[in-house]
């Protein structure tokens, strides 16, 4: 009770409120609208559905009877130009009936009567058909169901272009493709059609279930079907139905058939069940912010009065240096005139600080110093092993390539141990050194072989020895290693890295290009990447300082270094300028020749 009682409590409570209130309200209204929006829309979803296949059916239908029409008219004219004995006749009406039962695939039998039900030509009548029933023209009658499959009967009158009766056209449809049509309807969940023919007999049903059967009158959506002069839809028992009678078609004005489509209430509002899980799961969401909120908000209203009280504790003992504290009100103004007082006591810990890192960097250059010259010592001792080791191997034994090599490596590895001590010399050296960037460049590949092999790396080199570089081999050899082994490093799955050489315009220096086709050098990094000890790997797999040592050597030979885009925005192409050794060379004696004139 106390807890409520305080302004943390209060503040809680009231969030909560203010989050949970809005929360149910608006998540009531929308699953009343959506369950609105939802019904509207599975029936007029399924109402489309149902018109689509009434449409199908009526068409079939219609194309059966249209042409069953045209064939009793053109046989009813020749038939009143000859006899029935006549040849010439028989073989014409055997001809349209052929091409009837070709042109009309669902067309199961088709027989030719006279007036009074005699056959004159093609299949034997079926049962049931009344020749006299219906208006002129014709009638297509209830289903029949022949062998379980269900059947409907088609009569067409046959009058001569003066109106005599000259006989009937009786067919016979057969309604497989109403299954057809049902079975490749695309329903909702749960989701069954039925067509009915006029004496609520299933004629075709998309769940799998034959058709025939007991009649579907008294079931509420088949009577209103069968009643209704268009279409319609009600919810019953849990079902929503929509409904189309085939009688409001133009086209099949005879034709008391219907078509049904039911679906539970379940499956059809699956939509607003979910959203009514939603809301619910909203509200518990919200109300579980709302208290952290609340939490949060009120340790801020009394953290400014902790933060000061803990201030004033701190310069009491002498810690001037602390966060400043901000608040409301007066809480602002007091924490404010808090790091007036302090500012001055912060300047002095300030300085101290940076003497202090003054000293410990000083420490660090004289260690580091220390280290160097350690080092130094078991190289040469590896160095001298390694050469007397390769002397006593003759040129062609396996293990003289070996030594060489770790000859070479303890001697490059000298070279920057004195790299490393000359770092921090100022001095400056007279006389410039040159090497040639190919040769370089292929003895880099031999080096970095074996690790970029484990890698899965390739290595291409395509530098020529037209110019020589102002560089010393050493150090251009340090460079291209550097900048090889980040590219492979950049790529864990392996892929291609290329040393090549850039043409320069006017000859006056020369540019290597080390480019891989990894993830490349974000934007923002560009600025930074040549920086000591800053590095994008994970912790403990790099210092830093590759990079750096690189852009150091470079600037030592008096050229530049930078990081582009590799062609195609994919990977990182790092761009090497360097003098050419030809014009450092004249630059060079010119200077002297000046010297002497002047002395």
């Amino acid at each position: 009770m106390s807890a409520l009682r305080s302004l943390t409590g209060r503040v809680i409570v009231v969030l909560a409120l203010a989050a949970l209130i809005p929360t149910v309200a608006i998540g009531a209204l929308a699953f009343s609208r959506t369950r609105a929006d939802l019904e509207r829309e599975v029936v007029r979803g399924n109402l489309a559905l149902v018109r689509a296949l009434g449409a199908g059916l009526d068409a079939t239908l219609q194309d059966a009877r249209r042409a069953v029409e045209i064939g009793a008219a053109t046989w009813a004219d020749g038939r009143a130009a000859a006899t029935a004995t006549d040849d010439a006749d028989r073989r014409a009406t055997g001809r349209l009936l052929g091409r009837l039962g070709r042109d009309i695939p669902v067309l199961a039998r088709l027989a030719i009567v006279d007036g009074d039900g005699r056959a004159i030509a093609g299949d034997e009548l079926p049962e049931g058909v009344d020749l006299a029933a219906r208006s002129f023209g014709g009638y297509v009658g209830d289903a029949i169901f022949v062998a379980g499959h269900p059947r409907v009967p088609l009569v067409v009158q046959a009058r001569s272009r003066t109106g005599e009766l000259v006989g009937f056209f009786v067919a016979e449809i057969d309604l497989g493709f109403v299954s057809d049509a049902l079975a490749g309807a695309r329903l909702g969940t749960g989701a069954r059609v039925v067509v009915v023919d006029g004496q609520g007999t299933p004629v075709a049903r998309s769940d799998g279930q034959p058709p025939g059967g007991p009649s579907w009158r008294g079931r509420p959506a088949v009577d209103r079907a069968l009643g209704a002069a268009a279409e319609g839809h009600l919810t019953t028992a849990g079902i929503v139905a929509v409904f189309r009678n085939l009688a409001s078609y133009q086209s099949l004005r005879g034709v008391r058939w219907a078509i049904v489509l039911e679906q539970p209430e379940d499956d059809a509002y699956a939509l607003a069940a979910a959203t009514r899980r939603t809301t619910l799961l909203v509200a518990v969401v919200a109300l579980a912010a709302a208290l952290l909120l609340g939490a949060l908000l009120a340790t801020r209203l009394t953290r400014p009065l902790a933060a000061l009280a803990a201030r004033a504790d701190a310069i009491a003992r002498g810690d001037a240096v602390g966060p400043t504290v901000t608040g409301p009100g007066e809480i602002g103004h007091l924490g404010r005139r808090i790091d007036e007082m302090a500012a001055r006591i912060g300047e002095r810990a300030e300085l101290q600080a940076a003497l202090a890192r003054g000293d410990r960097l000083a420490s660090v250059g004289v260690m580091s110093a220390q280290v160097a010259h350690e080092i130094n010592n078991p190289l040469t001792t590896v160095l001298g092993y390694a050469k007397l080791l390769a002397e006593d191997k003759a040129e062609d034994h396996p293990d003289r390539a070996g030594l060489d090599l770790i000859a070479g490596e303890a001697a490059r590895m000298k070279q920057i141990v004195a790299g490393l001590l000359d770092y921090a010399r100022a001095g400056k050296d007279d006389e410039r050194a040159s090497c040639d960037p190919a040769a370089v460049a292929r003895h880099v590949a031999a080096l970095v072989a074996p690790q970029l092999r484990r890698a899965r790396v390739t290595l291409a080199v395509d530098v020529d020895g037209a110019l020589e570089a102002a560089i010393d081999a050493h150090a251009l050899q340090q460079v291209l290693v550097n900048l090889v082994q980040n590219a492979a490093q950049a790529m864990p799955d392996g892929g291609t890295v290329t040393i090549g050489r850039v043409a320069i315009a006017g000859g006056v220096a020369l540019g290597l290009d080390v480019t891989d086709d990894g993830p490349g050098v974000a934007a923002a990094d560009r600025a930074r990447v040549f920086d000591p000890f800053f590095t994008t790997k994970a912790p403990g797999a790099g210092t830093g300082l590759g990079l750096a040592v690189v852009k150091h050597l470079v600037a030592r030979a008096g050229g530049t270094i930078e990081v582009i885009d590799a062609p195609g925005g994919k990977g990182a192409r790092f761009r090497v300028t360097l003098p050419c050794a030809t014009l450092d060379q004249e630059s060079s004696r010119s200077a002297a020749a000046g010297r002497d004139t002047r002395g």
